[in-house]
């Protein structure tokens, strides 16, 4: 594969990233209510307010899709940075990632990406299984893999392939 087409690559995941991240944030609003009807299948209100019938507002929930797109630029940044290949090696223009080498950020970067993944999987852990749910739980794993893919290729290559 050319380093161009290798570029390319790497910038289409990088920017999956992004994606990913403005829809999660949609998640606690729908994903919510997804959850609500598999918990609360068949069950009638019988005066006692429990979790599935409470009187809570869901104000984060409603703020987080405001919230998202302008935490963009910050998880832009991260997610090419994780992304771009060593400066020397880059055939295409990578304006948004770290113009250092990777040995720069490491491991910070990889911490954070693998706290990003435990975030992930505990998100989509809150999830039951179910038809409702499962495109929910779907997205979550391909967010905490794409995490694990953006650890691995982020790591930085020594003389001997070792950081």
């Amino acid at each position: 594969m050319t380093n161009l087409r290798h570029d390319r690559l790497r910038a289409i995941c990088a920017l999956s990233g992004a994606v990913l991240w403005l829809l999660v944030s949609f998640f606690p609003l729908f994903g919510g209510a997804a959850k609500h009807a598999v918990l609360c299948r068949g069950r009638q209100f019988d005066g006692q307010f429990d979790d599935c019938f409470n009187d809570y507002l869901p104000i984060l929930e409603l703020a987080a899709p405001v919230v998202a797109p302008g935490l963009l630029w910050p998880v832009l940044r991260f997610s090419f940075t994780l992304w771009a290949p060593e400066p020397e090696r880059r055939a295409g223009k990578w304006w948004l990632a770290n113009r250092g080498p990777k040995r720069d950020d490491w491991p910070q970067l990889q911490l954070l990406a693998g706290a990003g993944a435990a975030w992930c999987l505990w998100r989509g852990a809150l999830y039951p299984w179910d038809r409702l749910t499962a495109p929910y739980l779907l997205t979550w794993w391909i967010f905490a893999a794409w995490f694990g893919a953006a650890i691995w290729v982020s790591r930085p290559q020594g003389s001997a392939g070792q950081p």
